[in-house]
């Protein structure tokens, strides 16, 4: 599996499709943080957000590197169609670290925010940037290694997933009925608003219930994922 992780990097890096992701990431990070006294959490909300968007780029970006042919001989090489899967995840995990640890400590480096960090924030605000970009691996794969994949417009539903999902607080207020719909989109909200204009975060049963709510979703995610990669690959 290391092997094949080292040669899907070799790969991304090589074909250059990691310029544009990374460069606007890290441009966006910048321009956050030009200011000084910044709010905390609020900050970190937009790094997070920009994780998703961002981490389906790069993931449908990983998922798109091998040719059909190359596939089947990868698929022989690691003795299961689901290793290459895993491995494809863990390879786009290994990407998303360092982008993660310069999100959240790049503005602390440069003292930019107002107030001073403390546990929980450190721990909400890792919590943020690994959910949202698990969201984005999980639509990301959705749009490049299922049957959705071989759709003429994979790359514009992604972007769909991603635009109603960060809108669905407020298409829900609008027309409440819509709730029983955007449950199936990641709970975007559930995470966020507990992060807005605000410097510091009150650890208290709401939280408690909508992060493991988000877990969950994530792992229903993961499991139903496994057989629609299976069930394209045949």
């Amino acid at each position: 599996m290391s092997a094949f992780i080292r040669y899907q990097l070799i790969s991304f890096v090589q074909s250059l499709k990691f310029i544009p992701p990374v460069v606007i990431f890290c441009a966006w990070v910048f321009i956050l943080y030009a200011y000084k006294n910044v709010p905390i959490l609020s900050s970190y909300a937009v790094s997070s957000l920009v994780m998703y968007l961002i981490m389906t780029w790069i993931t449908m970006s990983i998922f798109t590197l091998d040719e059909e042919s190359e596939k089947h001989i990868l698929f022989t090489h690691l003795s299961r169609k689901v290793s290459y899967l895993f491995g494809k995840w863990l390879t786009i995990l290994v990407i998303m670290i360092p982008l993660l640890l310069f999100a959240v400590f790049f503005p602390i480096l440069i003292e930019s925010f107002q107030g001073n960090m403390s546990v929980k924030l450190y721990i909400y605000t890792f919590y943020s940037h690994l959910v949202f970009s698990a969201f984005g691996i999980l639509v990301g794969t959705l749009f490049s290694a299922t049957k959705l994949a071989t759709k003429k417009y994979a790359w514009l539903s992604a972007v769909f997933i991603i635009v109603v999902s960060l809108s669905s607080k407020a298409i829900i207020e609008m027309m409440a009925f819509s709730k029983w719909i955007l449950w199936i989109f990641p709970p975007v909200f559930k995470v966020t608003e507990y992060m807005e204009d605000k410097s510091q975060l009150l650890l208290n049963k709401p939280i408690i219930f909508d992060s493991v709510f988000v877990v969950v979703y994530l792992l229903i995610g993961v499991v139903m994922l496994v057989p629609l990669f299976l069930n394209k690959e045949g």
